[in-house]
């Protein structure tokens, strides 16, 4: 473990990817040549920390390094687990997409947008196939979402998608995985 002091550049709120800032960060060369500054990370970067809490402008907080590869980190947008993600403009997670640059790790769980979200840290650049095998596209994601709601659902709109990979009925009963919650749901509407 190791511990040391930096300044804090901006407001960071909690569980938001951090990256260094360069000796020039606030204009001062001469303060930065001893002084590590923390930014918000951005879009396609790949982040060197995580907040834990939340961080004030202009304040001199201690950094402790962990070695820990497992990082809580707010999350941009729905994540189902086991996506690739990589940081937006805001210092949050999104899924990866090569064109936004670089991914830094995978969700261990599905999260809703604003949720924050366990992100083991994997870097690195992949093969095309593999980035092809782990992409997400939000869009079409969204659209068999909604036209399953439509087919599936009908009118109560159960089951209901809880996170996880699990569905909640229509009874208040909770099931692993979208074709049994579904099976289980028209079960129960033809038992009625």
């Amino acid at each position: 473990m190791t511990k040391f002091k930096a300044k804090v550049t901006q407001d960071i709120p909690a569980n938001r990817l951090i990256g260094l800032g360069g000796i020039n960060t606030e204009g001062d060369p001469e303060e930065g040549w001893e002084t590590i500054y923390l930014i918000l990370s951005k879009k396609g970067w790949i982040p060197d920390l995580v907040s834990t809490s939340n961080l004030e402008k202009g304040s001199v907080v201690e950094v402790t390094i962990k070695n820990n590869p497992v990082w809580k980190v707010e999350a941009s947008e729905d994540l189902p687990a086991g996506t690739l993600v990589q940081c937006d403009d805001d210092g949050r997670v999104k899924h990866y997409r090569p064109e936004d640059g670089n991914h830094f790790g995978f969700t261990t769980h599905s999260v809703k947008a604003g949720e924050v979200v366990q992100i083991v840290r994997k870097y690195g650049h992949m093969p095309q196939n593999q980035v092809e095998a782990t992409s997400f596209n939000v869009e079409e994601f969204e659209r068999t979402e909604n036209n399953d709601d439509n087919e599936n659902n009908h009118d109560d709109k159960y089951p209901k998608h809880v996170g996880g990979g699990y569905y909640e009925l229509s009874n208040g009963e909770k099931v692993q995985g979208k074709d049994k919650a579904i099976e289980a749901e028209q079960a129960l509407k033809s038992g009625e």
